[in-house]
């Protein structure tokens, strides 16, 4: 929310019920007809940084479109070994959150910050697309069936938002040898901007050492995300009178402005298996040493927008009832798992001897690591499922590992 041309005097004064950390609204003496606070005595202002925080935290006012969301997507792929392997958001995060079950574990005051600056990253990728005139839209609303055969399948009403839809433009050289832009009034492109940080930003844009990839691939929860988009454009289309025959995922690094992007199809037009290539439409492929390094051959993943339909009708079988599905993630390996995933580089050799000298160490799946719900879902820590399988009590839990609450 940007507040330009406002008084500080005209905005509300917010109160939060949690006021055991000094410098939060709330924590100082507010003016009222009752105070007893007399002009001698020096007015306390808040810490700016505390309103934005309150800002950030609150947002701005959204109305839900209801149906399931794109960032919500999960498939059960196969991966480049020509394993089945689970990808996406876990189910039972999906239900706590669409049925509102309060958040254990929020984000801190620093990733409103990081969330901050993301949003700016779009802001401006969109502001400078508005100067270039190739703007059509930007925060495009959607809300589709995206069932196989609309008509006559179980619905999937999926609703979410487009970062932007911008005209397609080339760079052509005149009769002068003058490289021009030249807008295309007949085609777009989609966009997805998405922001990252220090490793994971150089893994996503250049790759490493061990990267499946040579030159970087992006985030799987990311190319689902825009995969769906490119499935439901065909509204944007006609609106616009225009053909969109892919969509972009734009990175860009908050912490040095690097900055890449990839093409993202379908090799249906509108359905099939998502195809990833670099802005010169070559698809991307495994490494070639990986094959060795596996001793199986790689392979192009394969991941549909079949996959992503079948775990959403999975997901709203699940909101029909009152408790959680099973959890889809480790908040701790196995030590049979941890191996396993080691031996396949898959778990670094730092993460992997915490794992096994730390036994309290939550060495798993980053999904339960940052997940709003983890204390709810885990509410002895690495012990819950011992407990809930019966094999240690709460009690036991709590005075024999200190964990849990």
């Amino acid at each position: 929310m940007r507040v330009t041309g406002r008084k500080w005097n005209h905005l509300p004064i917010r109160r939060f019920n949690n006021s055991s950390r000094q410098g939060r609204v709330g924590d100082w003496p507010m003016a009222s007809e009752n105070n007893n606070t007399t002009d001698d005595e020096e007015t306390q202002a808040l810490d700016p940084f505390t309103v934005a925080v309150d800002t950030l935290r609150r947002g701005k006012y959204r109305e839900s479109l209801g149906g399931v969301n794109p960032t919500g997507a999960s498939a059960r792929m196969i991966n480049e070994r020509g394993e089945e392997t689970l990808v996406g958001k876990c189910l039972r995060q999906v239900w706590y959150s669409k049925k509102r079950v309060p958040r254990t574990n929020p984000a801190n005051d620093n990733a409103q910050f990081i969330f901050m600056m993301g949003n700016m990253a779009e802001e401006g990728l969109q502001d400078a697309w508005r100067k270039a005139g190739v703007l059509l839209e930007e925060n495009a609303k959607i809300r589709a069936n995206i069932a196989k055969n609309p008509s006559t399948d179980d619905e999937i009403m999926l609703s979410g938002e487009v970062d932007a839809i911008v005209r397609m433009t080339t760079m052509e050289t005149d009769a002068n040898g003058v490289s021009r832009m030249r807008i295309d009034p007949t085609k777009a492109i989609g966009i997805e901007v998405k922001s990252k940080w220090g490793y994971g930003a150089k893994a996503v844009m250049q790759g490493n050492k061990g990267s499946t990839y040579e030159h970087g691939y992006p985030q799987i929860e990311h190319l689902m995300q825009t995969a769906l988009y490119l499935h439901t454009r065909k509204a944007f289309e006609d609106f616009h009178n225009v053909e969109i025959p892919y969509f972009i995922i734009c990175y860009i690094a908050r912490c040095n402005g690097l900055h890449k992007s990839f093409r993202v199809e379908l090799s249906d037009g509108y359905e099939g298996r998502i195809i990833v290539k670099d802005m010169n439409g070559n698809e991307l492929k495994p490494k070639a040493e990986k094959s060795l390094d596996w001793g199986v051959q790689a392979q192009q993943m394969e991941l549909t927008i079949d996959m992503m339909r079948e775990r959403y009708y999975q997901q709203i079988e699940n909101l029909k009832a009152d408790t959680p599905p099973p959890r889809d993630f480790d908040l701790r390996y196995s030590d049979e798992k941890a191996e396993a995933l080691f031996e396949r580089g898959e778990l670094s050799k730092t993460k992997y001897n915490e794992h096994g000298k730390k036994p309290l160490a939550e060495i798993g799946d980053w999904n339960c690591s940052y997940c709003d719900w983890k204390g709810v879902c885990y509410p002895q820590g690495i012990f819950t499922i011992p407990v809930e399988d019966g094999i240690l009590t709460i009690d036991e839990a709590l005075a024999n590992y200190s964990v849990g609450e």
